[in-house]
């Protein structure tokens, strides 16, 4: 009796020592709005993923011995208002990786996000953000790229630094566009106590993709915010590759904190969102106003409301926007986090 208690001892420690070394984890966000958005039209309709995108994900680590681990993430992104899934029906649309890390950082490869979308969170990359509603590269076309190789270093005096390059759609050596969404692009994102600030570098180098030969773009964005406990106040400013002329985008915004509720204001100001060298202007102002209540450490109520006013032929905002013409939308939603 004495020797089988030992063995089952025993047995317990090895499963629980193999636990201790490897883990995974099944993790989630269900998020729905109800929203009004004008812009060649008006229309009232239920929508997904307003504040989180609706997501469910598995992410794991195995301890490999003498420092090292290998890791990975599989993150599938869906409608929750139709029940069909996100990124054109990938199955992993969202991300897809997998890597190596020890004290000298981490390498990934596979579908990830970008080092600029990452200083984008900063300010935030929700729908009604200033960075959403401007189409910059970062936050768009590529805040998560294919056949992608990550470098992310340990934090250094504060500072984590990552380097990506993608291989774009790996097209053959024949093809007129066969560096079509190849990207190199890396940040620098401090953190210290209430202040946050980050650099992010990107340079793609064919964006179209159907044109022969290389149509770069380049990119570069800023974002910081300090946060003075009850009072957070955040900053940006991008300027990227866009037809004739740059694409600027620089705002702030402030957000008010009162026990479970956030709120928040923000002012941005667009320029040259064409690129267009014609005399048309093509500029825009935005402005945000969004509130937060956390009914539990999972679960909030949110509301949005994002107002646009184009000039000219400028043509930013919701549901198929005019161009001179304003644009909003508003919306209350519930985010629940599993």
């Amino acid at each position: 009796m004495k020797r089988n208690a030992i063995a089952f001892a025993a047995l317990g420690l090895i499963s629980g020592l193999a636990a201790a070394q490897s883990s995974v984890t099944l993790y989630g966000v269900v998020d729905v709005a109800v929203e009004r958005v004008k812009g060649a039209t008006s229309l009232t309709r239920v929508t997904s993923g307003q504040q989180q995108g609706s997501r469910w994900g598995l992410r794991g680590t195995e301890d490999l011995g003498g420092g090292l681990k290998a890791m990975f993430l599989l993150e599938n992104g869906f409608n929750a208002d139709v029940g069909t899934m996100g990124q054109g029906g990938r199955l992993f649309g969202r991300q897809g990786y997998v890597g190596l890390g020890a004290g000298w950082g981490a390498v990934r490869l596979g579908r990830q996000y970008t080092p600029m979308d990452d200083i984008a969170g900063i300010i935030g990359t929700k729908t009604y953000d200033v960075l959403s509603v401007v189409p910059i590269i970062g936050n768009g076309d590529y805040n998560r790229v294919d056949n992608a190789l990550t470098y992310v270093s340990p934090t250094v005096a504060n500072t984590v630094f990552q380097l990506q390059y993608s291989l774009g759609e790996e097209r053959v050596s024949t093809n007129t566009s066969k560096d079509f969404a190849k990207q190199v692009s890396a940040h620098a994102l401090y953190a210290n106590g209430p202040l946050t600030a980050g650099i992010s570098l990107m340079q793609v180098t064919d964006a179209d993709g159907v044109l022969a030969g290389k149509q770069g773009r380049d990119a570069v964005l800023l974002a910081g915010a300090y946060d003075f406990g009850s009072f957070k106040l955040s900053a940006y400013y991008d300027a990227e590759d866009k037809a004739a002329k740059k694409l600027k985008v620089y705002g702030l915004a402030a957000a008010f904190k009162f026990g479970e509720t956030t709120v928040s204001v923000g002012a941005a100001q667009a320029k040259d969102v064409n690129g267009s060298a014609a005399a048309a202007s093509d500029d825009a102002k935005l402005y945000t106003l969004q509130v937060n209540h956390n009914l539990s450490k999972r679960t909030a109520l949110y509301g949005n409301l994002t107002a646009v006013s184009n000039d000219t032929a400028a043509a930013l905002g919701f549901n198929s926007p005019v161009a001179g013409s304003n644009s909003n939308g508003i919306q209350v939603g519930l985010r629940h986090r599993f």
